[in-house]
């Protein structure tokens, strides 16, 4: 019975981590798209062409209906709606004029070739002035290289404008009509993904208190789902910017729903570190409150105040483990030998009843059924100096591509456009020289794995019917898994592309196949290479890029908040701007880990050093909005620190900036006076608003040490500050 039991909470768990795994189901409807147009438009085009015998051009005419139905549904993904049916008759143009010239130029030396490198070259380029002109050549490079790659006859061009037609009408059919986007849906999904997800943090937060011993497992379990809660919660709040929560959970707004997701995800982030922290002082082998806090844990888990009219009775019951666990801390805070962990425990306290709070808000607000009130968003336009990135991306792909057609003819002339193939995708979606690296490696990974099984599949299997099968489950699983991880894309593609060539080329041989990843290892070098000696973009300097666009947020973060400690009116989304750091914070994370982890290029004074002072600003950062309570009277002495350190944390997160940009004649400003009188303040505190206050305080001194600790490595003069000084 025991281990029936075992078996069925593991069962339980990872089902829970699955259906969390994709929050809002945006891989799934992806995934499905793709294979829903993909098989209607080949099934059509099957039937279509039954009818008339045009012998070995059979398959190809199915194939590129499929190979246009994918290619639509991808390429316009990210543009808005009213601009994706736009597209949708622009590509389905261009693709008629494409082939139709790509099969006419066959007849040419080297004009295919050149048609290809401008298609290449014009993808980059006029991405510059809208992403519209992206999706248009790139339809126009896959259909010129098909027509050009199959040698397709002149004569046989009209039976492929049925492919065309076919993929483009399934493709709108799919995305606009059948299976179009449900933003309201998709947020809500992506609720339950993250309610899943705190309910799985908060049931390995229950072991952590409980267990007698800690292993390193346990811990890193625990690192890794706060790192994707805090990814989920992000998600969300992207998707309030263009979803109005109010078509779902009505009388909700963008700004309530985010507080509340913000909440519910620094308390996540503060129960692991304050019971790892309680746990390293022993201090549940000590006190009584481990019971109060279980039950705290519990009744938090139970809440679904937005799946569950019974909420209501749920918060109820939260709020009453909350006021036990209250008393406890009353009983036990006698004395100053407990103030080290009844801090730690407060801060749990605080921050769980922002959860309840905000909860009852939303519960409340739902039965009320409030209007929505629109905000609006101001966008800011950089204007940049010399060669654009477009331009140079164009420049290094036309390179690139004229580089490895010359190699295609050279080492493989029976296929001299794989290459080409290749090193224009590395240059899709990357930026810098170290993420070009990476993609290559991983592409050359998954092309290995891929070819080694496709080439299994086509051997063995001589079914067509369980072929194509085969390649819609490998469609399918390519596109679900590509945001996850790009090798094992590469991977599904790679099988895919084996079984095609077994159907387009009577049978694959070993040999075919082990051409086909020589052209992809060098096809992926010569886009690293150029990428490296062409307007290379250092990951460095990217690094570099992103912690100046974090620089900017916290600098609108603080000067925001100081204003609000000061009492000043100036009332603001700190919800929607502390996901706006973290999701800066994450740009700079996966920018670094692109760098290759060479002695003297990573180290304490390096970008990974970098990196963990940022992640602690943005710690501290956070921990200001994650307390909210009445702002205390305050002293003369206090309001003087607040506005003295005010002006020189604004002066300092400006000056970092300049360092980032060169200029090393920067003198930062450190804070002691400050430091000191808080440590003062700390003592003197009278209510527990002026201590939380006060801790704020402390918060803001630690920001700016840190933003010290990362000037003094960029090389600026370090000086203490005048505590005279106003702003």
């Amino acid at each position: 019975m025991k281990s029936t039991t075992l078996i069925y909470q593991l069962i339980q768990h990872y089902w829970a981590r699955l259906s969390a795994s994709d929050p809002g189901m945006p891989r799934l409807a992806e995934a499905l798209k793709t294979v829903f147009s993909a098989l209607l438009a080949v099934a059509t085009t099957s039937v279509l062409i039954n009818f008339f015998d045009i012998g070995e051009y059979t398959v190809q005419v199915n194939v590129f209906s499929g190979i246009i139905a994918v290619v639509c549904i991808h390429i316009i993904a990210e543009e808005p709606v009213d601009k994706r049916k736009v597209t949708f008759f622009s590509m389905g143009a261009v693709s008629f004029i494409t082939f139709t010239l790509g099969s006419y130029l066959n007849q040419f030396m080297l004009m295919p070739d050149i048609a290809i490198l401008i298609t290449v070259f014009l993808a980059f380029y006029l991405s510059k002035y809208n992403t519209i002109y992206f999706s248009i050549c790139l339809m126009a490079f896959f259909s010129i290289y098909y027509a050009v790659i199959l040698r397709v006859e002149f004569e046989m061009v009209p039976w492929f404008y049925i492919s065309i037609v076919n993929g483009l009408v399934y493709a709108f059919l799919i995305e606009f009509i059948l299976l179009k986007d449900q933003p309201d849906k998709s947020l809500k999904r992506s609720m339950r993904s993250f309610h899943i997800q705190t309910n799985l943090i908060l049931n390995l937060v229950k072991q952590l208190v409980t267990s007698p011993n800690l292993t390193s497992r346990q811990v890193k379990t625990l690192e890794k789902n706060l790192t994707k809660v805090n990814e989920y919660a992000r998600h969300i709040s992207g998707q309030l910017s263009n979803t109005d929560p109010s078509t779902v959970w009505k009388g909700l707004t963008a700004r309530e729903l985010r507080l509340y997701v913000y909440d519910a995800d620094m308390l996540m982030n503060t129960l692991l570190t304050t019971v790892h922290k309680l746990r390293e002082i022993q201090q549940f082998e000590k006190s009584t409150f481990q019971n109060a806090l279980l039950e705290v844990i519990d009744a938090i888990r139970d809440v679904k105040v937005l799946r569950d009219n019974d909420a209501q009775s749920q918060l109820k019951r939260a709020e009453k483990a909350l006021q036990v666990l209250r008393q406890e801390i009353k009983e036990e805070s006698i004395g100053k030998e407990n103030e080290e962990w009844l801090y730690l425990v407060r801060r749990i306290e605080t921050i769980t009843n922002h959860v309840i709070e905000g909860a009852y808000d939303l519960h409340r607000e739902r039965q009320e059924h409030l209007k929505q009130v629109e905000t609006y968003q101001e966008t800011k336009e950089e204007v940049s100096h010399g060669i654009d990135l477009n331009t140079k991306k164009a420049i290094k792909a036309l390179i690139a591509g004229t580089i490895s057609i010359y190699l295609g003819y050279t080492l493989t002339p029976g296929y001299p456009y794989w290459i080409l193939l290749t090193s224009f995708i590395i240059f899709m979606g990357t930026e810098s020289v170290g993420k070009t690296f990476k993609k290559a490696n991983q592409r050359i990974l998954g092309t290995i794995l891929g070819s080694i099984i496709g080439f299994g599949i086509a051997d063995q299997i001589s079914s067509q019917l369980l072929e194509i099968t085969i390649i819609f489950v490998c469609i399918f699983m390519a596109f679900y898994i590509y945001p996850v991880s790009y090798s094992f894309m590469i991977f599904w593609i790679t099988v895919i592309i084996a079984i095609l060539y077994d159907l387009l080329l009577g049978g694959i041989t070993v040999k075919i196949m082990g051409v086909r990843i020589i052209d992809t290892f060098i096809g992926s070098y010569i886009g690293f290479l150029t990428a490296t000696f062409i307007f290379p973009t250092k990951t460095k300097d990217k690094v570099t890029d992103y912690m100046k666009e974090f620089i900017d947020e916290l600098e609108a973060y603080m000067s925001s908040y100081m204003d609000q400690l000061a009492d000043v009116s100036n009332p603001d989304d700190f919800a929607e701007r502390s996901f706006n750091l973290d999701q800066k914070l994450d740009s700079i994370r996966q920018e670094k880990n692109n760098m290759n982890k060479r002695s003297g290029r990573l180290g304490r004074g390096g970008v990974e050093h970098w990196y963990t002072v940022l992640a602690a600003i943005n710690y501290y950062a956070k921990q200001l909005h994650a307390t909210r309570h009445p702002l205390p009277e305050m002293t003369e002495e206090i309001h003087q620190t607040l506005t003295h350190s005010h002006h020189y944390v604004t002066q300092n997160i400006r000056s970092l900036k300049q360092l980032l940009n060169g200029n090393t004649t920067i003198t930062i400003w450190q804070l002691e006076e400050d430091r000191k009188l808080i440590e003062q303040f700390t003592d003197e505190g009278e209510s527990i608003f002026q201590r939380l206050f006060v801790y704020k305080l402390y918060h803001v001194w630690y920001i700016n040490n840190s933003i010290v600790t990362l000037a003094k490595e960029l090389g600026a003069n370090i000086e203490l500050s005048s505590k005279q000084k106003q702003e």
